[in-house]
């Protein structure tokens, strides 16, 4: 395993090395853009700052990205350029900023802006993890449960009865239940792991079953308002930060697109960008979708006419953040009482297999 400071130019050391033990989280990124922000507005040059943050730095994967930096730094590549070469921990936007203020001679400016982006989303995160805490916990103990109910308690009950004929239909499908899990445990743990696994697998390279589980997101009234809001928080954001930052609309949705993770917003990114090509406005482009608010077509439109769309994009991105966090309570207060009651049937259903037969069998010796 090579030290912390070593420095591998290979595809093994980058996407293996860094990615699967030392990789990076985004609060390390996000604290690495804020502090090189302070240290370019205190006056340090780009390889000093580099070297003051890997001092104090404490993740091994970014302690050799910066000194791959570094290196290439004094090697008198750009720092966009350095970057790029890390493009499995730097997004392609965050490249494209930093290229456009070199350009600009507005680095700092753009360095704090990509560290506030990243604070933006580890706050979403959090509260989706906060959010989502609790119905995991659910459903973790009512698998607990029902698992301690079928293995043991339902086995243990019926065995009290001399025959097992005479049990209830719910019962003797219980049981069987209880005799499946106990010879097939082993079996069913590795299908839902394949499952599981399948599902990432044909996600990611499988174009029909990507478009159609989208698609299927997209229809649910709960999930779809989420999923739009969050992509209209980060279509503003981005393109507001690109646009301000003076790179080309046609580049800036390019660039945007290869950061979507929905293939309908992802397309219609790409759909946008050939429209400017031939001529057409962001509001023309965007008009009719169903994937943004008429809200913020409009308000696109009149930036496009104030020639101010760049900042106006930055104001409506503050808004769909806090309406997205919004949005994410109202879906996990949605979700919880019906996960409750979901677990709350099967476990009647399981009680009730087990106290109907004893119901009965206080009845005969009554």
């Amino acid at each position: 395993m090579p030290m912390p400071n070593t420095i591998l130019k290979s595809d093994f050391f980058e996407k293996f090395i860094i990615r699967k033990f030392y990789a990076p989280k985004l609060k390390h990124k996000t604290n690495f853009f804020r502090l090189l922000a302070l240290a370019q507005r205190a006056g340090l040059g780009l390889r000093d700052s580099l070297i003051s943050i890997q001092k104090s730095e404490t993740n091994k994967g970014l302690i050799m990205i910066i000194q791959d930096l570094i290196d290439q730094l004094t090697q008198w590549y750009t720092l966009s350029k350095a970057m790029s070469n890390h493009d499995y921990f730097f997004h392609e936007d965050e490249i494209a900023l930093v290229q456009s203020a070199e350009t600009m001679g507005n680095l700092p400016e753009i360095l704090q802006e990509i560290s506030d982006e990243g604070e933006n989303n580890q706050k979403i995160l959090q509260k989706i993890k906060k959010a989502a805490a609790y119905p995991a916990i659910l459903v973790v103990f009512a698998i607990i449960a029902v698992t301690i109910l079928l293995i043991y308690v339902i086995p243990t009950i019926v065995s009290m009865f001399p025959s097992q004929d005479s049990l209830p239909g719910i019962t003797k499908f219980m049981l069987g239940a209880s005799s499946f899990i106990k010879s097939t445990w082993y079996l069913l743990i590795l299908m839902v792991i394949g499952i599981i696994v399948l599902y990432k697998v044909l996600y990611k390279y499988f174009l029909p079953f990507k478009i159609l589980i989208d698609r299927i997101l997209l229809s649910i009234p709960a999930i779809a308002g989420v999923i739009k809001t969050f992509y209209m928080y980060k279509f503003s954001r981005l393109l507001g930060q690109l646009y301000s930052a003076g790179v080309n609309p046609v580049l800036a949705l390019s660039l945007m697109s290869n950061s979507f993770g929905n293939f309908f917003y992802r397309k219609k990114a790409i759909e946008i960008g050939t429209n400017l090509k031939a001529g057409f406005s962001f509001a023309e482009s965007m008009e009719w979708s169903t994937l943004f608010d008429p809200i913020l077509i409009q308000i696109i439109h009149v930036g496009e006419e104030t020639g101010n769309i760049g900042e106006v994009l930055k104001k409506m991105s503050e808004f769909y953040r806090d309406l997205l966090q919004n949005k994410i309570d109202i879906l996990m207060s949605f979700l919880e009482p019906i996960l409750m009651s979901l677990i709350a049937i099967v476990i009647g259903i399981i009680v009730g297999s087990i106290f109907i037969p004893m119901a009965d069998l206080v009845n005969v010796i009554k």
